[in-house]
């Protein structure tokens, strides 16, 4: 058999099962071959951004689910970035901020001025959106049995709004350390932290610079650590606080053969 008909079956063996990993089935997929980690500068503030590959899919997961088994253990091997997504209300109730389905599952939230935009995660697709279409949005996670969680809408079509995230953050006379969900210019999915301390218009104005067209804030403060798992390293993305054990809802990058 020539070099070329080599290649051709090597193809036609190869593909279908990477189209495969996004959301569906697949033990093929390698850690290393899940997330690109990037540290790049803009509007003159550096960034870490964190983009999966199409070899990995995107979840959502609420500790309000049916079938929730206890929080992510950073030990888990299959997840390979776990960040905190929604509001929690308190330390008491641990309540989700807004409305949220996972795995087709909806969900009730208690309800946010501030959350005026949301994720949605339907087979291989993510859009964030205006809670202006909402209820559709939750109806197509129900039907898709996907994902959608609620959150303050960072920059929307391009142009930055730092006026919804809450006051209480914009106050802060200290520096500190920002991350959103975005959907940028190419269509592309990534989770950008700073990778400096800044004032949230510095992070918004950076992620406008580095071609977000939709962003969507995440919660940060002391429910701000999270982990990332690139080529066998594991970085932690922030402290682990006292309230860390607090996080009510997390966004999670997945390599699974499930």
């Amino acid at each position: 058999m020539n070099t070329m008909k080599i290649f051709k079956w090597l193809m036609l063996g190869v593909m279908p099962m990477s189209v495969m990993c996004c959301g569906t089935k697949s033990v093929l997929v390698k850690e290393s071959e899940a997330i690109a980690v990037n540290h790049v500068e803009a509007a003159g503030h550096r960034l870490m951004v964190m983009k999966p590959s199409k070899k990995c899919k995107l979840r959502f997961v609420s500790h309000k689910q049916s079938n929730f088994k206890g929080a992510p253990s950073i030990d888990d091997a299959s997840i390979v970035l776990n960040v905190a997504a929604a509001f929690t209300l308190d330390t008491e109730t641990m309540n989700v901020c807004g409305d949220h389905v996972v795995a087709g599952e909806s969900i009730s939230g208690y309800d946010d001025v501030t959350a005026t935009g949301h994720m949605v995660i339907a087979g291989d697709k993510v859009r964030i959106a205006s809670n202006g279409r909402l209820e559709q949005s939750l109806r197509e996670a129900v039907v898709c049995k996907g994902y959608l969680f609620q959150q303050c809408l960072i920059v929307e079509d391009g142009k930055g709004m730092v006026e919804r995230i809450p006051q209480a953050i914009r106050d802060r006379k200290a520096h500190i350390i920002y991350r959103a969900a975005c959907v940028m210019n190419d269509g592309s999915f990534a989770i950008v932290q700073g990778d400096e301390q800044m004032y949230c218009n510095e992070f918004i104005d950076a992620l406008v610079a580095l071609g977000a067209q939709q962003a969507l804030y995440l919660d940060m403060g002391t429910w701000a650590w999270g982990w990332v798992r690139e080529k066998g390293k594991t970085t932690e993305l922030a402290e682990h606080f006292f309230n860390t054990r607090y996080q009510s809802n997390w966004l999670q990058i997945v390599v699974s053969n499930q």
